[in-house]
C-alpha cells in the first residue's frame, strides 16, 4: 500500500512537472509560434473559404508586359445575368476581398465574378516595384482595370462594384466607359478631400502613414483594425490569429512598401483632390442604376458626405443606404461586407 501511494504521487509530479515545463516552452517560444501558426490557420482558411466560393486564383500578360492577377468564378449556368468586375480597396489584395464577400457570392450563385488584383497589391507586390510608372493615380489605376479587362475579352455591358479606394476606380471606370458598365455598386467609396473625413484628411496631409494602412507588425495593426477599421476590442479576434494576420501581411509585402505607396499616391493626389467636382458633367449624365452603401460610423469615408453623390450623380438613377458599421468591421462581430451582401444582390438582381 505504501508502494503504490509513494508510485501514485511520483506519477502526479512528473505530470505537474512536465505541464509546467511545457508552459514555460510555450511562453519563450510564443512569439515565434503563435504567428506562425496563426499565418498557417489564416491561409488555411482563406483556401477553403475560396474554394467555397469557388473562386480561382488566374493571370494574364497584359500590352505593356505586366502580369495581371485576379479570382474569377465562372458561372455553370446558362444565365441572362451580367458578369460582376469587383475592384478591392487599399491594402485589401484580392484572396482576402474574395473571403470578404463570400456572403454575397452566395446570394448571386449564377454570375460569373471577377475580383481584380489592384497595382501594388497582393501578387502583383514586387521586391523592385516602380512606384511611379504606373503610379498610384485613380487615372493610372483605372488605366490598369481597362487593359485587363480588354485583355480577358470583357468589353460588353458588365456590373461593376467598388470598395474603398476602388469605388473612386470603379467611378472613374464607369465615366470612361459608361457602355460598358450595366450598373455600378460604391461600398464606403473613398473620394479623397470631398467626401473623405476631416480627422483622415489631417493625418494624410500630416504625412502619417504609419497610422494609416502602413502599419508594420501587430500593435500597429491593431491599432490600425480599431481606429480606422472599426474593429471594437470586445470583438477582436484571437491574439494568436492577429498576429497570423500581421505576419502573412510581411511576407507579401517587401519592408516599407506601403510608405513608398503612400508616398506616390500623395505625389499622384493632387488632381484627385476635387475628383467629384472635376468630373460634375459627367458624373450627372451617367445613366445607369448608382447604388452607394455609406457606413456610419466610418473613420476614413465620410457617411454625411458621401449622402452628397445623390445630387452629383443623376438623382433618378442613384440610390444611397447607410449601413451600421465602420470601414471594414461593424458591431457584434459583423462587418460591412456581411451587412452590404443584401442590399447589393438585390439591386443587382432587380
Amino acid at each position: 500500500m505504501h508502494n503504490s501511494n509513494g508510485k501514485i504521487m511520483s506519477t502526479s509530479i512528473i505530470i505537474v512537472i512536465a505541464i509546467i515545463s511545457l508552459a514555460v516552452l510555450l511562453w519563450i517560444f510564443s512569439p515565434f509560434y503563435f504567428p506562425l501558426l496563426g499565418k498557417t490557420l489564416v491561409k488555411m482558411d482563406m483556401s477553403s473559404q475560396l474554394s467555397k466560393c469557388k473562386l480561382q486564383e488566374k493571370s494574364v500578360t497584359l500590352d505593356n508586359g505586366r502580369t495581371a492577377w485576379y479570382l474569377e468564378r465562372i458561372s455553370g449556368h446558362q444565365t441572362n445575368e451580367k458578369p460582376l468586375v469587383v475592384v478591392p480597396g487599399l491594402s485589401a489584395y484580392m484572396r482576402l476581398m474574395g473571403v470578404q464577400f463570400a456572403d454575397l457570392l452566395k446570394l448571386i450563385p449564377n454570375r460569373r465574378v471577377i475580383i481584380f488584383e489592384l497595382p501594388y497589391h497582393g501578387k502583383r507586390a514586387s521586391m523592385n516595384e516602380n512606384f511611379a510608372d504606373p503610379g498610384c493615380s485613380t487615372d493610372a489605376m483605372t488605366a490598369s482595370l481597362e487593359r485587363f479587362l480588354i485583355k480577358i475579352g470583357l468589353t460588353e455591358s458588365f456590373d461593376l462594384m467598388g470598395y474603398s479606394l476602388g469605388g473612386s476606380i470603379a467611378t472613374n471606370y464607369a465615366l470612361r466607359n459608361p457602355n460598358n458598365v450595366n450598373q455600378l455598386v460604391l461600398l464606403a467609396p473613398y473620394f479623397y478631400n470631398e467626401a473623405t473625413t476631416e480627422t483622415y484628411n489631417s493625418i494624410f496631409e500630416s504625412k502619417k502613414w504609419s497610422s494609416l494602412a502602413a502599419w508594420s507588425g501587430r500593435e500597429e495593426m491593431e491599432r490600425w483594425f480599431h481606429d480606422w477599421l472599426g474593429m471594437e476590442k470586445e470583438d477582436r479576434l484571437p491574439g494568436f490569429i492577429m498576429s497570423g494576420l500581421a505576419t502573412l501581411r510581411s511576407e507579401l509585402y517587401p519592408e516599407n512598401h506601403w510608405t513608398k505607396f503612400y508616398d506616390q499616391l500623395d505625389a499622384d493626389c493632387t488632381p484627385t483632390k476635387s475628383f467629384l467636382e472635376d468630373n460634375k458633367t459627367k458624373l450627372e449624365a451617367f445613366s445607369s442604376p448608382v447604388l452607394v452603401l455609406a457606413a456610419t460610423t466610418d473613420k476614413i469615408c465620410d457617411c454625411d458626405k458621401l449622402a452628397n453623390l445623390k445630387n452629383i450623380f443623376n438623382p433618378e438613377f442613384c440610390t444611397i443606404k447607410n449601413l451600421d458599421s465602420g470601414h471594414c468591421f461593424a458591431p457584434k462581430g459583423q462587418t460591412l461586407f456581411e451587412l452590404a451582401a443584401e442590399d447589393t444582390a438585390n439591386f443587382l438582381n432587380s
